[in-house]
């Protein structure tokens, strides 16, 4: 890739940051939870749902899709299924500008934030194993991504949009983001639930949080597939990331990451994760 960006990466890249006021009608909710894609929404939405499902004592979700987690954690524009519920939404959405500005911020009361991401590799790596029936092209093709943003939803160009945009809001206003990686939930998920309680005083009780952990297993999880919902969440990636990132691979993920991410979100993004 050429030091210069692409011009139709930095038309949409500049189209996202000016364009999309989605954020700024956030002051609604108690919590909201951003994830970069592939990077545990389904589990942590789902092990958060059953929580709060026993906190409040209300019904459990009846699978982890993501129409079945609604009620509990569901898009901005989704009507309220429980009232005694904290009002809580997700997205992936890459922010406004104003949600830089602190005047803007108080003026559209934001909300606590949970920042969720994901090593890049694990994410490009994992979104290729879902989608591959759908991307259709090889594995170096994928990698070197679409600048204009149109033919994947989700590449290179996508992650240093969201990294970006992202990593400006939380160097700014880190005081209100809980950043949470995904690595740091498989390896200690409880200190996580807890970390996202204390964050959006959800209050979640120990005997939720068992119940969460206990849901959240690929075992249990196994056994609530949606039949209607997205395909392969579960998947299981077959190649390790020392293959799939090597030779010609490696060189454009690290050109790209070179050229395209101001941020790192607290990751070596040039060095297989840990």
């Amino acid at each position: 890739m050429p030091n210069r960006l692409p011009a139709e990466y930095r038309a949409k890249a500049l189209n996202e940051a000016w364009t999309n006021f989605s954020i700024l009608r956030h002051g609604r909710f108690d919590g909201i939870l951003v994830t970069s894609k592939n990077s545990g929404t389904h589990w942590l939405k789902y092990m958060l749902a059953v929580a709060l499902a026993e906190t409040y004592d209300i019904p459990h979700p009846t699978y982890f899709s993501e129409n079945a987690v609604r009620p509990y954690i569901g898009w901005p524009k989704d009507d309220v299924t429980y009232p005694e519920l904290p009002r809580l939404a997700f997205s992936h959405t890459i922010p406004h500008h104003l949600a830089d500005v602190g005047w803007a911020r108080s003026l559209a009361g934001l909300p606590p934030y949970v920042l969720a991401v994901r090593h890049p590799m694990s994410i490009l790596a994992s979104h290729y194993a879902k989608w591959e029936y759908d991307i259709e092209v090889d594995w170096l093709t994928y990698l070197k991504g679409d600048p204009g943003g149109s033919r994947y939803r989700c590449d290179l160009y996508w992650l240093a949009r969201f990294w970006n945009r992202w990593g400006d809001v939380y160097a700014r206003h880190r005081d209100t983001i809980l950043l949470v990686h995904y690595e740091q939930t498989q390896k200690n998920p409880r200190a996580i639930l807890e970390a996202v309680s204390c964050q959006w005083g959800l209050d979640l009780t120990p005997t939720a949080i068992n119940a969460a952990l206990a849901a959240g297993t690929k075992e249990a999880m196994a056994k609530k597939v949606d039949p209607a919902g997205e395909p392969n969440v579960l998947q299981n990636r077959k190649t390790p990331l020392d293959e799939l990132f090597s030779g010609e691979a490696m060189e454009i993920y690290s050109d790209y990451v070179r050229t395209l991410f101001r941020h790192d979100l607290g990751y070596d993004l040039l060095s297989f994760p840990s």
